[in-house]
């Protein structure tokens, strides 16, 4: 018995705000997403079975519809929101009050015109009230307060909102769904799911963060508006950048190469959504350093900068020697002609994430401008580049584009984020895993064409070329996981 102190005392520490709350959190942000997305793709799988192929798609379109209007009610509005309680934490209840209400501006704005939509495109009467519902639905998307339990460190709380929503939807198809059943009946089920998601949030709100405060000035939520312009804009050109290609394939390229393009890309699209969720948790201690800290939020980027790079590229590496197998696994034998594409798409996550952390310390520093230039760059040589690409390669042209772009858009990034943050070295943390990369992709398949054994063979070529930096990796792994400490915040 007397063995079980240390592990209790051990235990107590991993589990504390002393302990690795980052690594903490960021598991229950992942497996949140992942819980959210199986559900998701189940209820849909189960829609698709009751629905006619054009009752299906009239969902998927409205749904399609409304995914476009919460970003623009959003408009990073939340990560304004962050930064700011960051620097005047004792006034987060009126912080918390402007912010729903600068979106409740732009609600009352993209709600009326998303209804719209089905009228202008002359949809018949059944999908227009589709797109109806589900565009009132957005009206309660201010009240979705991610963005306020990631300013107070509550990430265990925020992981449970997706689930929560997924959930309610799935219920409700599970136990609605039947053959012919109306599709305004999916629309209310998906109407349900957001106010859930929505209460969950005001909940948490009062349970574990601060209440809304008043006594603020009226024009108070212009400036979120105006400050979460840039940063908005930024993202609906990063949307641009990923789903532009297979516009441009279909103009340019096969149909077949559409089929190719867009099965890669959904499950890069997929990775890409941990990337995000990376930054999610990482941004808090981002933004409470790099003004009051700056060498303890230049020792954090190096850290992270080094464990990301080792993840990173060791992930795309994988994927690109098991491309064949993975598209064989997942798609059918038919995708294996999809492999190419993936292997190259792989290569859009290690880049995307690296020039995370810019883009991140831009916006922290209130910078954002910078971003929205770096993005509207990329987007700019995506059309270049896929112009040229796309006629000679097809649907690996369409890849390369896409590389292209981000790698232009993280140049940008970089720069900026030199000139009016700090320094912020990329090129010396990738040598090391790139010379990996390398050895296992040339080596490995000169040994075996066995897909499968490939991947496995070039994983150990990967870990013994680095395997000189382990102990460097767990120190700065070790550094990133206890960045976060806990603020106390004065209401």
């Amino acid at each position: 018995m007397v063995g079980l102190t240390p592990a209790r005392a051990r235990l107590r520490h991993l589990m504390s705000n002393r302990g690795p709350k980052l690594l903490r959190d960021l598991v229950s942000l992942v497996t949140g997403q992942l819980t959210s997305m199986v559900i998701g793709v189940l209820a849909f799988a189960a829609l698709a079975r009751v629905l006619a192929p054009a009752d299906y798609g009239a969902v998927e379109f409205a749904i399609s519809l409304a995914s476009f209007g919460a970003m623009v009610i959003n408009c990073s509005i939340g990560t304004i929101g962050v930064r700011e309680i960051a620097r005047k934490p004792h006034r987060a209840g009126q912080i918390a009050a402007q912010v729903v209400t600068a979106r409740t501006g732009l609600a009352l704005l993209v709600v009326p015109a998303l209804g719209l939509i089905g009228w202008l495109t002359g949809q018949p009467p059944a999908v227009s009230a589709l797109i109806w519902i589900v565009a009132l639905s957005l009206l309660a998307l201010p009240f979705k307060q991610d963005w306020l339990l990631q300013a107070h460190e509550k990430m265990h709380q925020a992981a449970l909102a997706q689930p929560l929503r997924t959930l309610v939807f799935a219920g409700g198809i599970l136990v609605l769904a039947r053959p012919g059943m109306s599709i305004q009946l999916v629309g209310w089920i998906e109407f349900l799911s957001i106010l859930a998601m929505c209460g969950f949030y005001v909940i948490a709100q009062y349970r574990w963060t601060v209440p809304f405060k008043g006594g603020w000035p009226r024009t108070a939520p212009l400036y979120y508006l105006r400050e979460g312009l840039a940063v908005g804009l930024s993202n609906i050109l990063w949307a641009f950048m990923l789903y532009m290609p297979m516009v441009l394939l279909a103009w340019l390229g096969s149909s077949d190469g559409l089929a190719w393009l867009g099965a890669a890309q959904r499950l890069i699209i997929s990775l890409l959504t941990l990337s995000y969720l990376y930054f999610f948790n990482l941004f808090p201690v981002i933004t409470r350093t790099i003004r009051e800290e700056p060498e303890t939020w230049a020792r954090v980027m190096v850290s992270s900068v080094h464990v990301v790079a080792w993840t990173g590229i060791g992930a795309a590496t994988a994927i690109t020697l098991l491309a064949e197998w993975i598209m064989t696994l997942i798609f059918g034998p038919n995708f294996v002609t999809a492999a190419p594409v993936l292997m190259i798409l792989a290569w859009v996550f290690p880049l995307r994430v690296l020039t995370g952390h810019g883009r991140w310390s831009l916006i922290a520093a209130g910078k954002q401008k910078h971003l929205l230039r770096a993005e509207l760059v990329g987007a700019c040589t995506l059309v270049v580049s896929a112009a040229v690409a796309i006629p000679l390669l097809d649907a690996p042209g369409a890849a390369l584009a896409l590389f292209a772009a981000i790698l232009a858009s993280g140049c940008v990034t970089q720069i900026a984020t030199r000139k009016h943050v700090g320094m912020l070295s990329l090129l010396r943390p990738v040598l090391h895993p790139i010379a990996a990369a390398a050895a296992a992709i040339i080596l490995a398949p000169l040994v075996t064409d066995d897909p499968l054994l490939r991947g496995l063979l070039g994983g150990g070529i990967f870990f013994a070329v680095g395997a000189s930096q382990l102990r460097a990796f767990f120190r700065n792994l070790h550094r990133v996981s206890y960045a976060k400490e806990t603020p106390t915040y004065t209401n």
